[in-house]
């Protein structure tokens, strides 16, 4: 299937967390400021919980979803893929 790309861009875009396919693709542009913040422990911490529920194969409680109304397949199991982008570029 085709994975919604989950984006934090530090508010700048829309935001959402559907599960599209068999595994999730996260992208960390920011906690505050889009390429340039880092992230605090407790920021870490709350991406740390969602991405083990989604490896469970389960969602978040409070996940942002476009359709509220779709229930993803179950599985034991996901792939998550989570890749940090967040320095400034010189």
């Amino acid at each position: 299937g085709v994975a919604l790309v989950v984006a934090d861009t530090a508010g700048k875009w829309p935001y959402m967390e559907d599960v599209t396919a068999n595994f999730m693709y996260l992208r960390l542009h920011g906690d505050k400021q889009l390429y340039a913040s880092g992230y605090s422990a407790e920021a870490l911490q709350r991406w740390g919980d969602r991405i083990e529920r989604w490896a469970h194969g389960k969602q978040p409680a409070d996940a942002h979803l476009v359709d509220p109304h779709h229930t993803p397949r179950r599985r034991k199991q996901r792939d998550v893929f989570c890749f940090f982008d967040n320095d400034i570029k010189v």
